[in-house]
This record gives structure tokens, C-alpha cells and sequence, in this order.
């Protein structure tokens, strides 16, 4: 038998907060919603620059998480950062989606993560995560960018014909690219 949860009284919302980076952020966050009965089931926490980014996805049973809804303005307002929530419902697996990772280094121009975000866009195929970092190369200091995308391919995609089309557009934009199927357990 399996354990099963009761999905009619568990929600999810999203929340997003952006503020000046200080040391201690995170554990006011992540107190308040243990506090409210509530847990994180999965974020992206950073720093860029000067400013602090967490973008977490929180479970609970309906009436803690419409009380830690309610408790976040105020929380935000007292630790000087903006917050907005949506509610949502957990990730459902699509066995019509094969997932793909995608790694590219190639020197920061402004036009690669458009043009490719609109190449999967023409695809129909969903970006489900992306990660980027700008570095100077080590040894002639050039500005460079590395770039991991996380995205799901429709079964029906030929994926030789994808594959084809991906690696004439990287050849176009001068990018070492890699794509390849996700592998996990």
C-alpha cells in the first residue's frame, strides 16, 4: 500500500522576494513559514549584486497556508522586501515529455539567451529552469557566459531532427553547446 496523501486539503503557493542582501534573510523566511505549519518543498535562493533573490515553492494544509499568505505582507514589510505569492497546484509528471539538459559556454552577448529561449518557444518546448553566470575567462579575461537550461521535449519531436536544428543555431551564434537527455533516478 501506498502512502497517500490527502491532495484535497494540501495547497501550494509560490512566493517570490527580492531585497537588499543581508545575512539572515533566508531564516527569517524559512522560520516564519515553519511557524505558520508550513514547509518548503523546493527554492532558488541567490544573491546578485548588491540585491537577494528566493523564489520557493511552499506546501501546506489550506488553512496554514492562507494563514502564512495573510502573514507575509506584514513580514515583508518589516524586513524591507517585496514579496508577491500565487497560488498553484504541485507538478504533475507528463509521460508525453522526455526532459533535456542544455549547457553552453560562449562569450556574454546580449542577443543568445533571446534567440534561443524563441528557438525552444518555435518548438513548443518548455524551458523548466534556466541558470546563468557571467565570468571573465582566466587567462585573456573576455566576458564570457555559462548557461544551463532544463527543458522538456514533446515525444513527438523528431529528437535527430532537433538535435540538427539546435546545433545549426548554436554553429550560428559561435556557442559550444551540449544537449543532452537528463539522467536521474
Amino acid at each position: 500500500m501506498t502512502n497517500k496523501r490527502n491532495l484535497a486539503v494540501e495547497q501550494y503557493l509560490v512566493v517570490s522576494i527580492l531585497g537588499p542582501n543581508s545575512i539572515g534573510i533566508l531564516n527569517i523566511v524559512s522560520a516564519h513559514i515553519k511557524k505558520n505549519h508550513c514547509w518548503i518543498v523546493r527554492a532558488h535562493v541567490t544573491v546578485l549584486g548588491t540585491a537577494f533573490g528566493m523564489l520557493l515553492q511552499i506546501n501546506g494544509k489550506w488553512n496554514h497556508i492562507a494563514k502564512l499568505e495573510a502573514s507575509l505582507d506584514p513580514l515583508a514589510k518589516k524586513n524591507e522586501f517585496a514579496i508577491h505569492t500565487l497560488r498553484c497546484n504541485p507538478s504533475a509528471y507528463n509521460e508525453k515529455l522526455i526532459a533535456y539538459s542544455v549547457d553552453i559556454i560562449t562569450t556574454q552577448r546580449p542577443e543568445i539567451i533571446p534567440t534561443l529561449s524563441e528557438f525552444f518557444m518555435r518548438q513548443k518546448i518548455n524551458i523548466s529552469d534556466m541558470h546563468c553566470e557571467s565570468f571573465a575567462a582566466r587567462l585573456t579575461g573576455t566576458e564570457m557566459l555559462s548557461l544551463t537550461m532544463k527543458i522538456h521535449i514533446p515525444i513527438d519531436i523528431s529528437l535527430a531532427e532537433l538535435r540538427e536544428e539546435f546545433i545549426n543555431l548554436c554553429d550560428e551564434l559561435n556557442l559550444d553547446a551540449v544537449m543532452e537527455p537528463e539522467r536521474g533516478g
